[in-house]
């Protein structure tokens, strides 16, 4: 008979601490007051990209989680704009690729993959026309970097 309760109690203790970490997880996502990110903005970057691609609501969620991250290394590098340019375009690229990689993690369904497949390939193709142009204007290479940074589109 002790044992029973002993296991019910467990269970009733499991079962809310799994309910607390829920919660936990479900405020995570708003993140009023971090500095350098405009909530607003991550909100619309993530209902234009839900509507892209047709992401349910736990997708949805998922890729709400991706672009707050986005922003937020975005803001943390946003000082070396200025004081080293180089580093700067290195860490905005790497941002770029650890977002797309979350993207990709979040589309499960054939459609949603062959959209960021095509959005990916028209990336790559006005890219490479992009950089032909630059090349061919003699422009440095840290100009070029700037300006193939500059062609993304989620």
């Amino acid at each position: 008979m002790i044992m029973k309760k002993s296991f019910f109690v467990l269970f009733l203790l499991l079962g809310a601490a799994i309910s607390m970490q829920a919660q936990k997880v479900e405020a995570a996502p708003a993140a009023p007051g971090v500095t350098g990110v405009n909530d607003v903005e991550v909100r619309k970057a993530t209902e234009a990209l839900a509507s892209k691609y047709q992401l349910n609501a736990d997708q949805a969620k998922q890729m709400y989680t991706v672009q707050l991250r986005k922003a937020k290394n975005l803001a943390q590098i946003e000082s070396l704009k200025s004081s080293d340019p180089a580093l700067y375009l290195a860490k905005v690229q790497n941002v770029q690729k650890s977002t797309l990689s979350g993207i990709r993690k979040i589309l499960n369904n054939k459609e949603q993959v062959e959209l960021y497949h095509k959005t990916q390939g028209e990336i790559r193709v006005a890219r490479n026309k992009m950089q032909k142009e630059m090349a061919a204007k003699k422009a440095s290479q840290q100009e070029i970097n700037a300006a193939l940074i500059g062609i993304y589109a989620e």
